[in-house]
């Protein structure tokens, strides 16, 4: 009995085992922080689409981002909430419009994806 239960234990290690997912790459610790008020603008990848004004203002604690973000333009004009994770000098924005914007200084550059994609340009208010 006691050796059928080192199987069944045996076997159920095996099987979870067999279903994991392949380990995600490290993430480099932030050499960034990112609190603060940005502004800055948008432009979808199609100009004809049209663009607008972004201002945000984040709070970093680690490697972890929160804030509001108010986007304007001929196609929206609302408030929302973001939340993102640093990584070296890139910023990984999470949600329901992923993208990777990369700090240099007081400059935040990069690419949302949504419907359509849009080049993303951001500086840091003083």
């Amino acid at each position: 009995m006691r050796l059928a239960k080192y199987f069944l234990a045996a076997a159920v290690v095996l099987a979870s085992a067999g279903c994991a997912t392949a380990p995600t790459a490290p993430m480099a610790p932030p050499s960034v922080n990112v609190t603060g008020k940005w502004q800055g603008t948008w432009m979808f990848d199609s100009i004809g689409l049209g663009g607008g004004q972004i201002v945000m203002d984040l709070q970093q604690t680690g490697a972890q981002v929160t804030g509001n973000v108010l986007v304007t333009g001929p196609s929206v004009n609302r408030p929302t909430t973001i939340q993102a994770v640093v990584s070296g000098s890139d910023m990984m924005l999470q949600g329901r419009i992923p993208g990777t914007l990369t700090v240099s200084g007081d400059k935040m550059t990069g690419v949302v994806e949504g419907v359509v994609s849009a080049n993303v340009t951001l500086e840091r208010q003083k």
